[in-house]
């Protein structure tokens, strides 16, 4: 199930990669919940079948080739397969892909914070998530999982408004990104560069601001707790993410803030306080100049009043 993988130079890696909400929109902060799921030809076919390197700031994408062929690089390896296949690309991978015109496929798509709620007590799972991989396996051991009808089940349930969506999507999501880590053994992953070091390094500090950012520590306290320093730190978030370290642990806070406006009945303040702001009007700010909206206009305009 090994991809053949090539390694070539690459203008890939460098900062200016673009980055994207999903390919080829405008780039914005994910709802905390968001999945998306779309076959390859529902975007692909709009490009010609190819998608340019880019990368994602905070979100995860899977995708599962049923037949036909794909190239993919991510973060400078490059993967040449024929269906069935899958590959990983975790948030800030610079990734691209061509496609031919009879690839079929699905594309899922997912919130960094969804993914380390729904598998952080799960390692199997999260390491699967975690690195970028790609990798072929045998129609016998597509026939042996459930892929193509969670697949099927979840393109569907994505495309519904009905009651309990949002429950659906992650419990399909769950079962098959179970599924396809029992056909993921051996998978082959790029070997690491100074723009995977970079990358690895982000994901360190993001989940050091999962833990901690409510304590509202400087960047510095991030750096020595994921044993870095705070020049090789600002580097690395801005080769890798576009942004700087503050600017990625305010992202964090929005996020948090929007699924508490939208998903609590807890009072502005309580989620102030709730957030480690020791004023409710400076958080109110702060939500304000991030957002667009005050929290109580977000949270009017989100149908919680």
């Amino acid at each position: 199930m090994s991809p053949r993988l090539n390694r070539r130079p690459t203008s890939a890696a460098r900062a200016d990669v673009p980055a994207f909400f999903l390919y080829g929109e405008p780039l914005r902060a994910p709802d905390a919940r968001t999945v998306h799921v779309e076959t390859i030809a529902a975007r692909s076919s709009l490009y010609d079948w190819k998608i340019r390197a880019h990368r994602h700031r905070d979100l995860h994408q899977v995708l599962i080739v049923w037949r036909g062929p794909i190239e993919a690089q991510l973060d400078g390896a490059l993967a040449t397969l024929r269906g069935p296949a899958f590959v990983i690309v975790p948030p800030l991978t610079v990734h691209s892909f061509q496609f031919g015109k009879q690839t079929d496929g699905l594309v899922v798509t997912f919130a960094a914070g969804l993914a380390r709620e729904i598998f952080r007590d799960s390692g199997d799972l999260w390491e699967i998530l975690d690195r970028p991989a790609a990798a072929g396996f045998r129609r016998g051991q597509l026939a042996a999982t459930d892929l193509m009808q969670l697949a099927t089940m979840l393109l569907r349930e994505s495309s519904r408004a009905a009651a309990g969506r949002d429950s659906a999507l992650h419990g399909l999501l769950t079962t098959l990104l179970t599924n396809l880590l029992r056909i993921s053994e051996g998978a082959a992953v790029p070997a690491r560069s100074a723009a995977n070091r970079e990358r690895e390094m982000v994901a360190r500090f993001r989940e050091a601001i999962e833990r901690r950012y409510r304590a509202h520590i400087g960047v510095a306290a991030y750096a020595r707790e994921i044993g870095a320093s705070e020049a090789a730190l600002r580097k690395a978030c801005a080769k890798a993410a576009g942004q700087s370290p503050t600017e990625l642990i305010h992202a964090r806070m929005l996020i948090e803030a929007e699924r508490q406006l939208r998903y609590t009945g807890m009072s502005i303040t309580q989620i102030a306080y709730y957030l480690g702001f020791d004023d409710p009007a400076y958080f109110s700010r702060f939500f304000t100049k991030g957002m667009g909206a005050s929290p109580r206009s977000f949270r009017r305009s989100a149908g919680t009043t």
